[in-house]
């Protein structure tokens, strides 16, 4: 399990991380810099981040972080947060954060990259490099499985038991309440963040057509996790729960009912 507070500890001895004091919330957009919250509340509307139906406020505090997929992906920092106190923070410099996460190992920095795109609803990228690497390296790792059209691969409330690949066909995800939001094609993988949070499942899983599934377990992917630098693992606790808190804005408002067929996967 990573520990965020350990990790925090680690990171602020680096020469990239700095102590601020922030009284003023236009500070927090002054710098190329994730901070990374140790005292105090920073709020955020949502409609700030994208319109939704309902307007409520999410608040930032000790354990969170703010600015960190725009630092990593380079975008603007356009999210309007409020303070009303005084707010300590470790600012750690953006070239550096970056420069941390390139020098990853491949999987990990593709689960980040995924990761961020996610965040931002961004279409996933083809990457066939990643796809050659990751199907070269663990060739003796994976577990081969296969599953029907809308036969559930996991559901929510299961022990994470790694992270899939999709070598053919597609897959859908949905909320606890079944809504869909999301496909997975080809190439692409996913159940990382549970095994990343130490979580159980968050999310529904089903064949959207007939697939053939790449699995490759729980102590593969924390091996390579535990081989990181404090800052890369730092930076994978805080993306996955800003990417399950993205989702919940998105998807809080969607309805939706099961399959017909929730057996599990071979």
């Amino acid at each position: 399990m990573l520990d965020k507070q350990l990790l925090l500890a680690e990171v602020k001895k680096s020469k990239a991380a700095e102590m601020r004091v922030i009284s003023d919330a236009k500070e927090l957009q002054s710098r190329d810099a994730t901070l990374f919250i140790t005292k105090g509340i920073a709020l955020l509307r949502d409609h700030s981040v994208f319109d939704t139906p309902i307007h409520s406020t999410q608040s930032f505090s000790a354990g969170d972080s703010i600015y960190l997929a725009a630092t990593l992906s380079r975008r603007p920092l356009d999210r309007i947060y409020t303070i009303h106190e005084p707010l300590e923070v470790v600012s750690v410099d953006g070239s550096a954060l970056r420069k941390a996460v390139m020098n990853a190992s491949f999987l990990v920095n593709e689960i980040i990259r995924n990761s961020v795109t996610r965040i931002y609803a961004n279409e996933q990228r083809v990457n066939p490099v990643f796809e050659d690497r990751f199907l070269l390296h663990y060739k003796d790792c994976f577990k081969k499985s296969s599953a029907r059209k809308d036969q559930s691969i996991f559901l929510v409330g299961e022990p994470p038991k790694g992270l899939y690949f999709i070598a053919k066909g597609s897959v859908f995800l949905t909320t606890e309440d079944h809504a869909k939001f999301a496909e997975l094609h080809e190439t692409d993988f996913f159940g990382e963040g549970s095994i990343i949070t130490s979580t159980h499942r968050s999310k529904n899983v089903y064949a959207m057509e007939d697939c053939n599934l790449l699995l490759l377990e729980t102590r593969h992917v924390l091996n390579e996790i535990n081989r990181e630098a404090p800052l890369v693992k730092l930076v994978l606790t805080h993306i996955f729960n800003l990417l399950e808190l993205m989702n919940q804005l998105r998807f809080a408002h969607l309805e939706g009912v099961p399959p017909e067929d929730e057996s599990e996967t071979g």
